[in-house]
């Protein structure tokens, strides 16, 4: 029998082609769209492989950074210098170099020690004053005040400098003096905040400031614009791109590099437009700038660290510098010296000075040569990933091998010739990865299907089948043969799975002849509830009971006789645990999961050999759900579908709409809770609570979700579902969702 089901399996193979190609460009699409960290890194490296294969560009040689370097600290002293050094250094820079505008990737967050006010408190606690030493130093303490020698340079360049800071983003660990400062802070930046313009239904993805590692207020005043010079590197820690902006209480305040450009450009309007897909627009004056949503910007590097013309401020301090290099330049004043400043890689290299990414970014700007995806690159993309697999899956169905070879490394290699073409000439990043991975998907399993099924096919079926070995015919059956046939009927019905909980731990702490005769006691005392309601079983998987209502016999209220099923056998489960305990069984706890719908029953198999079972998609959910309630620490679990049919007699709580593996379409779960009319108020109360955080969560409301969350979980630390959606919340509120979220939870496991 298995070599005639092979042999019109070998037969007929062409007709399960192309749904495997299918299949895999569902896949495929479906991958693109989660897009997982590991492709999303494999993305990120080709993306450097673009700038290495397209080498070092010209930058604009207006840009120039004045580093401390080594030669300086060997020079100078070490770092931090003098602040009355950094005043010199300010006025040569924009005085007798005539440079345009000045930005400093450094921050003087702390007074500088006044040397006579510190001689007048040693002498004092000495008690050796000499009166007239302490009436000359306290006549003379101004003297020492080399902050106020900054002040006065900062106030003569007012308009042309521009100090940095640092803030810290929200869900960073923030000293206490920078939480104690902020509204000081605030204050000093109001005045450089972007005029921003919120659409209706706006949603910020700007980084949120939560604190500022700002100057000294005495210098901050005197400038007439400041910007901060965070960098957010990607996850392997290379810096690809820049925030342009930040925003705290309705105000957005520009980076280092967005003033700079102002200045440097005659003070035009800087302006933001959010609207619900984030950032659309950031404009200098009629120039709109290229930033994702969040506003960051990707970094077209122009080569290695040091590819910037860097000029020592040790030869800035002692005027070595000749007079025209820096004339109407935009200027950086960084640290650059090893052991000082803080290395990043780039796509070139693993030594990269942060005040070099801002050089880029203004050069970027200045140049109009930013990287950059177009408005509706992500939906083309997929778009092409799922019909790419189409076609050339489609390719490789009964083709040679050119065809083949042409499909499966002829058309990569055409698309990544493709990427790098767009990339080098126009600045425009195309992401191969998931459209690579498309023509792999689609190809090499359709290329390889004719080998495996000739060498698995016999031991497939075997496999397939041996877990549908049907039981002894029932009397029905017995008399009236006739229903010994193939085949089955669609029925509205439900269908339902349990299964013991870390049942492989449970059974590793049982001898064998306790395990079974442990099994026997479970099997019969739940198989006897599902019987009472009329369930029928359909077969036992180890400690899995999967069974269905509303078949063979109709049955009208069979999602609620599966509830009641559910609900009855938890409370078994309590009474079976103390007798257990006492027979020394270790405790255990079981996961049911349930689904409502149209299902394919009858008899299944062979000719010879055959089950009375259910098959269908909807059946598939239910076996889904019975996983998922390790996901959400819940012990019962159900489909709306199975909801909506009992919602009248049984009083159930929302838990999430997620998406299962294997399905696209979301799933709203429900856990029932009990009887409507045995039901308490409280029980009731919470549910709401909980409803009321979930729909916070998917307005992206997450910090009100977590208030509501964290209060559920510490006043009922027993109920694991709210501390898995605190732990959610958390981790959207540090990292928000991708643009275009619903608020379905993509499940990745069965």
């Amino acid at each position: 029998m298995f070599q005639s089901i092979s042999d019109w399996i070998e037969q007929h193979q062409q007709w399960f082609r192309f749904p495997l190609v299918i299949l895999m460009a569902v896949l495929a699409f479906a991958i693109a769209l989660i897009r997982p960290d590991f492709t999303e890194q494999i993305e990120l490296k080709l993306l450097d492989q673009h700038f290495k294969m397209r080498g070092v560009i010209p930058h604009n040689p207006k840009v120039i950074i004045v580093a401390v370097d080594d030669n300086a600290l060997t020079e100078v002293g070490r770092w931090p210098w003098s602040r009355d050094k950094i005043a010199t250094i300010v006025n040569r820079i924009l005085g007798e170099y005539q440079a345009k505008v000045l930005g400093f990737d450094i921050v003087f967050s702390e007074e500088q020690l006044n040397p006579l006010k510190e001689s007048l408190r040693l002498l004092s606690e000495a008690k050796r004053a000499d009166k007239n030493v302490t009436y000359w130093l306290q006549k003379h303490q101004g003297m020492g005040d080399v902050d106020a020698r900054l002040e006065r340079v900062f106030k003569e360049y007012h308009d042309r400098l521009v100090p940095g800071y640092f803030f810290y983003p929200e869900g960073a660990k923030i000293p206490e003096l920078a939480k104690k400062n902020l509204d000081k802070q605030l204050a000093l930046m109001q005045n450089s905040a972007i005029t921003s313009e919120f659409s209706d239904g706006a949603i910020s993805m700007i980084p949120r400031l939560a604190a500022v590692e700002g100057n000294l207020p005495r210098l901050t005043k005197q400038a007439d614009a400041v910007g901060f010079f965070n960098f957010f590197p990607d996850t392997d820690g290379t810096v690809r791109r820049i925030p342009l902006m930040v925003e705290r209480d309705g105000y957005v305040y520009p980076s280092l590099d967005m003033q700079l450009l102002r200045i440097f450009k005659g003070w035009p309007a800087l302006s933001v437009k959010i609207g619900v897909d984030g950032v659309e627009g950031l404009y200098l004056g009629n120039q709109n700038i290229r930033t994702d949503a969040s506003g960051s910007m990707l970094l077209n590097h122009y080569g290695p660290g040091y590819t910037f013309q860097h000029i020592s401020a040790a030869d800035v301090l002692y005027d070595r510098v000749p007079k025209d290099v820096l004339k109407d330049a935009v200027v950086l004043l960084g640290v650059t010296a090893v052991g000082v400043f803080d290395y990043r890689p780039s796509p070139f290299d693993s030594v990269f000075p942060g005040v070099e990414g801002h050089a880029a970014a203004i050069s970027n700007i200045l140049n109009d040569e930013e990287i950059y995806r177009p408005d509706l690159m992500d939906g083309i993309e997929l778009l092409a990933v799922f019909f790419l697999a189409l076609l050339c899956g489609r390719l490789v169905i009964g083709s040679g091998p050119v065809l083949q070879s042409i499909s499966i490394f002829g058309v990569p290699l055409l698309l990544w010739g493709l990427s790098t073409w767009l990339f080098i000439s126009f600045g425009i990043w195309l992401q191969v990865t998931y459209l690579l991975l498309a023509i792999l998907l689609a190809t090499v399993p359709v290329t390889l299907l004719e080998y495996v099924i000739e060498s698995h096919k016999r031991a497939f079926i075997h496999d397939a089948f041996s877990h549908y070995l049907a039981p002894k015919v029932v009397e029905d059956l017995a008399k009236h043969p006739d229903m010994l046939k193939l085949g089955g009927e669609e029925k509205y019905m439900t269908a339902f799975f349990s299964d013991i909980a870390a049942f492989s731990s449970f059974s590793e702490k049982l001898t064998p002849t306790k395990l079974v005769y442990f099994l026997n006691q479970y099997l019969t005392e739940m198989s006897d509830i599902i019987l009472k309601h009329g369930g029928t079983i359909d077969k036992y998987e180890g400690d899995a009971i999967v069974a269905f209502f509303g078949a063979p016999i109709d049955m009208q209220d069979h999602a609620l006789n599966c509830v009641l099923v559910a609900m009855e056998q938890q409370e078994a489960l309590k009474r079976l645990r103390k007798q257990w305990e006492e027979e020394g069984y270790p405790e255990l706890n079981i996961r049911i999961g349930m689904n409502t719908g149209p299902m394919v029953v009858g008899n299944m198999g062979t000719h010879t050999r055959m089950n009375y079972t259910m098959m269908g998609d909807h059946v598939n959910l239910a076996a889904r759900l019975e996983g998922v309630c390790k996901v959400y620490r819940v012990p019962i679990l159900m489909s709306k579908d199975s909801y909506t049919q009992i919602r009248e007699r049984v009083a159930a709580r929302f838990v999430d709409r997620v998406q299962v593996v294997g399905r696209e379409q979301p799933v709203d779960l429900y856990e029932p809770l009990a009887m409507r009319d045995d039901i308490q108020p409280e029980v009731i109360q919470r549910s709401r609570e909980y409803e009321k955080a979930w729909s916070m969560m998917h307005k992206r409301h997450f910090s009100e979700a977590i208030k509501i969350l964290l209060r559920l979980h510490e006043d009922y630390p027993e109920d694991g579902l709210y501390e898995v959606m605190l732990a959610r919340a958390y981790q959207y509120d540090k990292t928000p969702p991708e643009p275009g979220w619903t608020g379905v939870f993509v499940l990745t496991s069965k």
